[in-house]
C-alpha cells in the first residue's frame, strides 16, 4: 500500500490571485469539511479515536484552542 505524506495547507500553492481572499477562505472550508468526513467517516477504522481527541480539543479553553490552531496553520 502507498503513503503519501505531503506538505502542511498553508504551503499549498493553489493558484489564486492575491485578489481572491474570498475564493481562498471556501478553499480552507471546503477542505476541513472533506478532512471531517474523510477522519469521522465509519469505514475509517481510527473514526472513534479522531472523535474522541475531537471532543477532548473542545473541552480545552477557547483561548487555548485559538493559540492551538494559529500554531498548526503557522507550520
Amino acid at each position: 500500500m502507498e503513503s503519501f505524506n505531503g506538505e502542511t495547507a498553508a504551503k499549498w500553492d493553489y493558484r489564486l490571485s492575491v485578489k481572491s481572499g474570498l475564493q481562498c477562505g471556501m478553499l480552507k472550508r471546503l477542505r476541513f469539511k472533506f478532512a471531517t468526513k474523510i477522519l469521522l467517516h465509519e469505514i475509517n477504522v481510527h473514526s472513534k479515536k479522531m472523535l474522541e481527541l475531537a471532543n477532548e480539543f473542545d473541552k480545552v479553553d477557547s483561548l487555548e484552542r485559538m493559540m492551538i490552531i494559529i500554531e498548526v496553520v503557522k507550520n
